[in-house]
Formats: structure tokens, sequence, C-alpha cells
């Protein structure tokens, strides 16, 4: 039997590939293990990006910023020396005013006599005494130093405080007017001294 020989057949015809307008994106084919992604949008500067990770917690709040310093240290300072200035002040009225009542008393007579007639030496003495008792009062203190002249008070301080004991107290003088006037002098002018210590 004879064989009838056919044509070969036509190969097969290929896809044409599209044409491509110009400034068109070529499309890549899909590859399971790289999928794609989204595509960026272009950057707006009118719209600058946003962060996008997670907010934990709102936004730190700004330091406060610094308010002006308020200093008590001058008002302090003030109020220390007008405290230290009243005592001063104090201290120097109660020398005067037992000075002036110890001569008052030494002025006094008993019986007609007076202690600048019957014991001129201690009475002299007495208001030598409550002068130098006197020096701490004095604004310029003669060149002494605070301290110094605290000293020296109270040694004339004390000068009237012996001659109270031994002419006024000791002898049972101490019961009378004058003993009276001489007990509140010697007070005065030592509360004086002792006061101006404090405030110094």
């Amino acid at each position: 039997m004879a064989r009838v020989s056919q044509p070969p057949y036509p190969p097969p015809s290929r896809p044409e590939p599209r044409p491509e307008h110009p400034g068109a994106r070529a499309e890549q084919p899909y590859d399971p293990a790289h999928p794609g992604h989204a595509t960026e949008p272009a950057y707006d500067p009118a719209y600058p990006p946003q962060p996008t990770g997670p907010m934990d917690g709102s936004a730190p709040a700004p330091p406060p910023l610094p308010g002006p310093e308020v200093s008590t240290g001058p008002r302090v300072g003030a109020r220390a020396r007008s405290s230290a200035d009243r005592a001063a002040l104090t201290a120097a009225v109660l020398g005067v005013v037992g000075f002036v009542l110890l001569v008052v008393g030494l002025s006094v007579s008993t019986v007609g006599i007076t202690l600048w007639t019957a014991v001129p030496a201690w009475s002299v003495f007495a208001v030598l005494a409550a002068l130098v008792a006197q020096v701490p009062h004095v604004p310029s203190r003669g060149g002494l130093s605070r301290g110094q002249a605290w000293q020296v008070g109270a040694a004339g301080a004390g000068g009237l405080a012996l001659f109270w004991l031994l002419v006024v107290v000791f002898p049972g003088g101490g019961a009378t007017d004058r003993g009276f006037v001489l007990t509140l002098a010697t007070a005065l002018v030592a509360g004086g001294v002792w006061l101006r210590r404090r405030g110094s």
C-alpha cells in the first residue's frame, strides 16, 4: 500500500509584541519568589512624609522655660540688720538710763548724807565703771573692735556690780529708796551690756 506524504505543518505563530508608548513603564513578569511592591508616590514638598511607626504614648512635653529667680538673701540680710539695729538701740537706751539713775542714786540723801559725802571714792569708782560700761554703745568704739569694746563694757559693768554689792547690799542699804535706785541703775547698765553682746 502506498504511503501518502503530507506536507509539513507550518510553525506556530508567536504573538506580536504590543507597541510601547513613549514614557510608559514596561511591565515586569510576575515572580512568586519576589512579589511585586506597591509603587511609592512621588514626593510632594507641600505634604512631607509623616512617621508611620507605632506611637508609644504622647510626645514628651518640652522642658519648662526658666523663670526669674527670686532671691531671698537680701531680704533676710536686711531683716537681720534691722533686728541688730533695734537691739543696739535698746542696749544704748538701757545704758544711758542706768547711768542717769546711778548719778541720781548717789545724790539721794539718807539722814542728810549722800554717798558722795559718805564714800566719795566709791562713788567716783561707780561713775567711772558706769562710763566704761557705755563703750560698746559708742559708734566709733574708740578704735576697738566689736568684741574688744564689749569686753571693756563687761569690765565696767562688773565694777559697777562690785560697788553695788559692797556699798549697797552688804551694809544693808538695799532696803532704802537709795538702794532701790542704785539697784535699778546697776541692772539697767548690766542689761545694756548683755543685750549689746547678743546684738553683735
